[in-house]
């Protein structure tokens, strides 16, 4: 009988993003055969700590905040340094409370996914368990603080990379040896996903192109914009929807506004729908009928592999993990980087094409239903605890 792992993933949680909801399904995943705890610093994220809680898992909150404690809140050179002056003690503390906790927990793995969590392990003690660094963003090396660099070096004993763009890239980047590189692919299942469909203010015979990711200048919403503002004067019948959490901290906010004024200045009122912060965007995914998703960088985005489950064919920057799922014109679409002209040209592609709007539909589901799996997902797991 395999021996049951005491496994505590580490998190400092702001929003129930991507990142955060594979996770708890991850630990979810984990617990029906392992002893499985998660420790976040504030419980400050109501959506995170319900599903957590609704999981049956154990969540120990480090100290209980209204709100993160985000030290980049301003634009402000002074005001950054003054932030993390005032920081340190902080963290110092919760560096405290986070050693006692994990000291009587007696953890063999702790599974996190930033330097700010990972800092909290430095100077522990009798230190017995292994720290697993879930690598979920691209991370090549120009993404990497020199300050990172040495954590990463000092207190990470093995990496789980989301794909495989993300091995090469830490690879490449001197940070570890091949050996220390493990590939866990996120897992989908469509049975758990909500069946409800968003309403959407159009006419019977619109497409209903999606964007989903937060409002953030290298989530692309502008390239989508320029896309939209092309279709618009080819007088394709779309409707475009721009899905996505606006992030505490006030760089999001700033560039909602932004993407808020430039609907207005191409006057795409018409055909461009804001929705902002909604806890279930699955609904606009049962909705649209295409997703395009222009990131700058990527892991392996989960939007994509909620589209493929569904059957919507995707349009993505080959950035990162987007290439673990997309073959070009087999398993969706990649357009030359950014360029709206393309993106606008493999929608109307995908319109006039039924046959080729199946087929890729059809690619896409097989290789996310037979590859993508809990299964296969917990078996490249067994592989580190055993490694």
């Amino acid at each position: 009988m395999e021996e049951k792992k005491k496994i505590v993933f580490l998190e400092a949680v702001q929003d129930y993003g991507g990142a955060r909801i594979s996770a708890v399904e991850l630990a979810d995943r984990l617990s029906r055969k392992h002893n499985v705890s998660i420790i976040d610093f504030y419980g400050s994220c109501k959506p995170f700590t319900e599903a957590v809680i609704s999981k049956g898992l154990k969540l120990h909150i480090v100290e209980k905040r209204d709100t993160a404690y985000i030290i980049n809140r301003s634009n402000n050179l002074i005001m950054k340094i003054i932030n993390f002056l005032l920081f340190i003690p902080h963290l110092i503390r919760i560096r405290s409370k986070v050693h006692v906790l994990l000291k009587e927990i007696k953890p063999d793995y702790i599974i996190l996914n930033n330097s700010k969590v990972l800092l909290s392990l430095a100077f522990f003690t009798d230190k017995k368990f292994k720290v697993l660094f879930f690598a979920r963003g691209w991370f090549i090396l120009s993404q990497i603080t020199k300050l990172d660099r040495i954590l990463y070096k000092i207190l990470v004993d093995k990496y789980v990379c989301v794909a495989n763009a993300t091995k090469q890239a830490l690879f490449c980047g001197g940070l570890t040896s091949l050996e220390n590189l493990y590939v866990v692919h996120n897992a989908v299942t469509e049975l758990n996903m909500s069946k409800e469909i968003a309403s959407i203010n159009k006419k019977e015979n619109t497409k209903v192109i999606l964007h989903a990711g937060g409002f953030l200048k290298d989530k692309g919403q502008l390239v989508s914009l320029e896309m939209a503002k092309i279709l618009k004067e080819r007088s394709v019948d779309f409707k475009l929807i721009l899905a996505g959490l606006v992030y505490e901290g006030g760089e999001s906010e700033v560039f909602y506004n932004k993407v808020k004024q430039i609907i207005i200045d191409y006057q795409l009122e018409d055909v461009v729908e804001l929705v902002k912060n909604k806890p279930n965007v699955i609904t606009y995914f049962n909705a649209c009928d295409i997703l395009i998703h222009p990131s700058e960088t990527e892991g392996l985005p989960r939007v994509i592999m909620e589209a493929m489950i569904l059957k919507k064919p995707v349009i993505a920057n080959a950035v990162g993990g987007v290439c673990d799922y997309i073959l070009n014109e087999f398993t969706g679409f990649l357009p030359q980087h950014n360029s709206s002209e393309e993106y606008a040209s493999f929608v109307q592609k995908l319109i006039a094409d039924k046959i080729l709007y199946d087929f890729v539909s059809f690619n896409a589901y097989n290789l996310v239903k037979t590859s993508f799996t809990e299964e296969n997902q917990l078996k490249s797991l067994d592989k580190v605890f055993n490694s």
